[in-house]
């Protein structure tokens, strides 16, 4: 047997399988009951006049009832034709295809025979007739789920990217893609005419940003600063100032009057108010303020050191620092530790 005969074989087998699967499932519904037969001839009936009337909509719904209740390849091929003039060729091949599976019945018609025979040629004739539509999405992240959907009826995930079958004339197609508060729509449209390919490109949007909430940082207060301190600080340096200067000048005095006592006041020899006259009293004299003005601004000093630790230990203790003044022989000075 040649490659070219066994492939024949294989095909026959399974349009044999396919026929006798189709007419098992429809031996095992429900023969059609009397009442039913009639309601689906005046169905029938009616669903042709409309169709005479131009009415396309109203004919299909007759015709779709009719088919329904009677379930005969008479019914079926008139269904078929009403949605060829209404333009819907893939349902009207559906029903041509459906006919063919259709059992044949003991008391068939010769009426019932011509419409299988016209049913089988018209699915010939309509499959080259329908177009194809194809959606191609753009920016679509990797990993990402998209869900389309064509005139409203959802396409399987799988087939997402495949070429879908539809009617001629204009389709709207939607495409979601993610989920929950990062999921966003794209949709278009397409027109297709029949035995032509269309195409419909769809621009998903950008995922929205992640805002993160900016949490601001608490600004401590700020220290609390004795009003003592402040006192403290401007009247010690004020004093010991104020000292300072009186220490200079009376300094200056008592150097320059002991420069002229008489050469026996030099030195390591005493020196009476007999020898140096005026000039010793008013050395003495400067020299005593002087000594005095010293320890005031030293205890000025010794003051205004102590209202500068008060004004800044609560800063210090903040920042993790200490402050303490010291004061010693003709020094003073402030230790820290930062």
């Amino acid at each position: 047997m040649t490659s070219s005969s066994r492939r024949a074989l294989a095909f026959a087998l399974a349009l044999t399988t396919a026929s006798l699967s189709g007419a098992s499932a429809l031996a095992q519904s429900h023969a059609p009951t009397a009442q039913e037969l009639e309601t689906a001839r005046t169905l029938y009936k009616e669903g042709k006049e409309l169709r005479a009337q131009g009415n396309l909509r109203g004919a299909l719904e007759k015709l779709q009832a009719a088919h329904a209740l009677g379930n005969t390849p008479v019914t079926g091929i008139e269904l078929a034709r009403t949605y060829v003039l209404a333009g819907q060729i893939v349902e009207a091949r559906e029903v041509c295809l459906y006919i063919a599976r259709m059992p044949t019945a003991s008391d068939e018609t010769e009426k019932s025979v011509e419409a299988r025979t016209e049913a089988a040629h018209l699915a010939e004739e309509l499959r080259p007739r329908i177009p194809t539509l194809r959606v191609t999405i753009q920016g679509l992240p990797a990993g990402e789920a998209a869900h389309l959907s064509i005139d409203g009826v959802s396409v399987p995930d799988a087939a997402l990217t495949e070429p879908q079958k539809v009617d001629p004339g204009k389709h709207t197609v939607a495409v979601r893609v993610g989920e929950g508060a990062a999921a966003r729509d794209a949709r278009g449209e397409g027109v297709v005419t029949e035995g032509q390919a269309g195409e419909v490109t769809l621009a998903v949007p950008p995922a929205p940003a992640v805002v993160v909430p900016v949490v601001p940082v608490p600004v401590p207060p700020p220290p609390h600063v004795s009003g003592v301190g402040p006192v403290l600080v401007k009247v010690g340096f004020g004093t010991a100032i104020a000292g300072g200067v009186v220490t200079l000048v009376a300094g200056i005095v008592a150097i320059g009057k002991a420069s002229q006592l008489p050469g026996e006041c030099s030195g390591t020899k005493n020196c009476d108010a007999s020898h140096g006259g005026p000039d010793l009293a008013a050395a003495n004299t400067a020299a005593t303020v002087a000594n005095v003005a010293f320890g005031v601004g030293a205890a000025g000093a010794f003051l205004g050191l102590i209202g500068l630790w008060r004004s800044r230990s609560t800063t210090a203790t903040v920042a993790g620092a200490s402050v303490s003044p010291w004061i010693g022989a003709g020094a003073a000075g402030l230790d820290g530790r930062f």
